[in-house]
């Protein structure tokens, strides 16, 4: 079995769903678990002031439920903001794992200060860690990270080797620069150097869309982990796939009416943890990327879209279930 750690925590896989503002929130992490391969997944990303602050709304999104476990949670926020202290909030609430939001290349999060700003300080950001780190007792702490600022900033081995000499348990690294945000080729020679730069684990990250490019990622990069992130709102059963590879096992083979059935599922769970309103945003948004899975059901993508209830969702992706054949 691929395991791996991450301080003195013990990861049953060595795949991991991607923190995502507005994609990775509970129901859909537990969808993801369901489908199983998940070592460890990552919160929203959370405003560190926010949840010092009390925000009901954001220190919701870091009270994971037992079944949500290993849950990373992921931090953001700038230099002067209360990081260690809504880091040792997180761990008293339940956090097996922090992490540093230091690769965001988002406007919204960047002007705050925040994200890949901090790549800009090594020092002053290898101090504000090493805070952090002391805020979280026996928590790891860990950190994500992109290559640079620019091309011309690659500042990713340095930065962890000054975050791993000030505690810090490993690093994901998104193998794209901020100016390139979500544009391009994620550069697994660039991972590949943070890799030499430092003896704790780093997570690959970026462009992870198949088993055959999660294999890539780690015979290139030689990683320690690897993170899925957009890829896993058209497919929440790739980490399953990718931790059976690791094993020597084959993917399991999902039919239409089994990626339905997780279609369904999702709705339910956001039913269950969040509201129907969100399920209808949810799901009525994602299923054109389900859809893609799926082959030609344009005229399932159109009933799910103008879908004006949960019920209406529901009817509509079991209409295109078929009838399973007996083979008496």
């Amino acid at each position: 079995m691929a395991q791996m750690h991450i301080g003195n925590v013990k990861l049953d896989t060595p795949v991991f769903l991607a923190p995502m503002a507005g994609i990775a929130d509970l129901p859909f992490r537990l969808l993801c678990r369901e489908l199983g391969g998940v070592g460890l997944a990552g919160s929203e990303l959370l405003n560190a002031r926010a949840i010092v602050q009390g925000r009901d709304a954001i220190c919701n999104k870091a009270l994971p439920p037992l079944e949500d476990s290993p849950l990373s949670v992921q931090l953001y926020g700038a230099l002067d903001d209360p990081l260690p202290e809504a880091a040792a909030w997180a761990v008293e609430n339940g956090a097996t794992i922090i992490d540093i939001n230091m690769g965001c290349p988002i406007d919204k999060v960047c002007k705050k200060n925040g994200g890949s700003l901090l790549m800009k300080t090594p020092g002053k950001t290898a101090t504000l860690a090493k805070q952090i780190i002391g805020a979280c007792g026996d928590v790891p702490v860990t950190a994500k990270v992109r290559l640079g600022w620019g091309e011309n900033e690659l500042t990713a081995p340095e930065i962890a080797k000054r975050l791993e000499d000030v505690g810090i348990a490993a690093i994901t690294v998104h193998g794209r620069t901020t100016s390139q945000k979500f544009s391009g080729n994620a550069c697994l020679d660039g991972i590949a150097k943070v890799v030499e730069a430092v003896s704790i684990p780093v997570i690959g990250n970026g462009d992870i869309h198949s088993v055959e490019s999660a294999m890539r990622m780690f015979d290139y990069t030689k990683c320690a982990g690897v993170m899925v992130g957009r890829h896993a709102m058209k497919e929440p059963w790739i980490f399953d796939d990718i931790s059976r590879c690791l094993n020597g096992e084959n993917a399991n083979f999902r039919g239409r009416n089994a990626k339905i059935e997780v279609i369904l599922r999702h709705l339910e769970l956001i039913l269950q943890y969040r509201s129907e309103r969100a399920a209808l945003h949810c799901i009525t948004n994602r299923i054109a990327l389900y859809g893609r899975t799926l082959g030609h059901i344009k005229p399932l993508k159109e009933r799910v879209r103008l879908a004006k209830s949960a019920d209406e969702i529901r009817d509509a992706l079991e209409a295109w279930l078929t009838p399973e054949v007996s083979s008496t």
